[in-house]
């Protein structure tokens, strides 16, 4: 699967600036933020993280010194402690923008550590500042993909989280008709939607042959096989649709970037 780009790097969204310290202030953190800094290049992450809290104590609004002390903890695999510095940041930002930002980049952080439920979280905090934002919008697709069984064909189907990523997927195309990932992922997720409704149908007809002497049973057991093999059709032709929007959109996305050049 071809991820969203935009979220992108961890930290490389974040802005570097930040309130200048008074000068008592400076002289106490300088000296720890440099050894954090120099523990830092040669990777060792424990003892940077370390030296950048002893310079935090001293000046906590250095927003580039919390930054690097979440990556020292993410190198560490500390997750929760990455996020809370993160956090520090996010009470300097000021302008919606800049917060839905860093709240994409505590989501982002804690998507790629596996945490989906608190990455899901803060990309809702950050639709709440930008309720168009593709990004997010498209990553909680992701996340419930994931959680439909739709990244892996041995997981068990959750028909209502297959259901609901399609629905973001929707909104991301509501925004971006060019987005020929989006077409690519849904059409994934909707190849896992056929599936269920492929098992359920197979079901229902085991039962109908189970029992086969009552007619009740048998009738109500072919009913059901036959509305699953409707969907089944229904999703059938929404698949080949999506496979020439998804032609569509990459001819498109090709098309800009020559007349770009």
């Amino acid at each position: 699967m071809k991820r969203l780009a935009r979220v992108g790097l961890v930290f490389g969204v974040l802005a570097l600036g930040g309130t200048v310290a008074c000068k008592g202030e400076e002289d106490l953190a300088k000296p720890h933020r440099i050894k954090g800094s120099d523990h830092l290049s040669k990777k060792e992450y424990k003892e940077a993280a370390a030296a950048y809290a002893l310079s935090l104590q001293a000046d906590p609004k250095q927003e580039k010194v919390w930054e690097k002390k979440a990556f020292a903890h993410l190198q560490l695999g500390e997750m929760d402690k990455a996020s809370e510095a993160v956090l520090k940041i996010l009470e300097m930002k000021t302008t919606p923008a800049e917060k839905a930002e860093t709240y994409r980049t505590l989501a982002s952080m804690n998507m790629q550590g596996g945490a989906t439920e608190a990455a899901e979280k803060y990309f809702n905090e950050a639709l709440k500042l930008e309720p168009k934002d593709e990004a997010s919008l498209g990553w909680i697709a992701e996340i419930y993909a994931q959680r439909g069984g739709a990244r892996s064909m041995a997981a068990p189907i959750v028909k209502a989280d297959l259901e609901k990523s399609l629905n973001y997927y929707d909104q991301v195309i509501a925004l971006n008709p060019n987005s020929a990932n989006t077409y690519l992922n849904k059409r994934v997720v909707m190849g896992r939607l056929m599936e269920y409704e492929r098992q359920q149908k197979e079901m229902a007809l085991s039962e109908a042959t189970e029992n086969a002497k009552d007619p009740a049973i048998v009738a109500e057991a072919n009913a059901r096989a036959a509305e699953h093999q409707k969907r089944m059709d229904e999703f059938q032709g929404q698949f080949a649709d999506m496979t020439k929007k998804f032609s569509d959109a990459q001819k498109a996305t090709k098309a800009q970037a020559a007349n770009a050049q």
